[in-house]
């Protein structure tokens, strides 16, 4: 009788893990999006400070 429940659970359990898996790779695959956002963001404003400087130096 037992035996027919351990199926359905072992399959539970695995979708579980995979579930949890996928979400966790899900929020490293968001962490590098805005890590490279933020990248640019700290190009652009070096590139506009340096714009600032050269107009400031003539």
């Amino acid at each position: 009788m037992l035996a027919w429940l351990g199926i359905p659970l072992i399959v539970a359990f695995s979708l579980a893990y995979y579930a949890h898996k996928n979400k966790l790779n899900h929020k490293q695959k968001l962490r590098e999006i805005e890590l490279e956002e933020k990248q640019i963001e700290l190009e652009m404003m070096k590139e506009r400070n340096g714009s600032n400087t050269d107009e400031k130096g003539d």
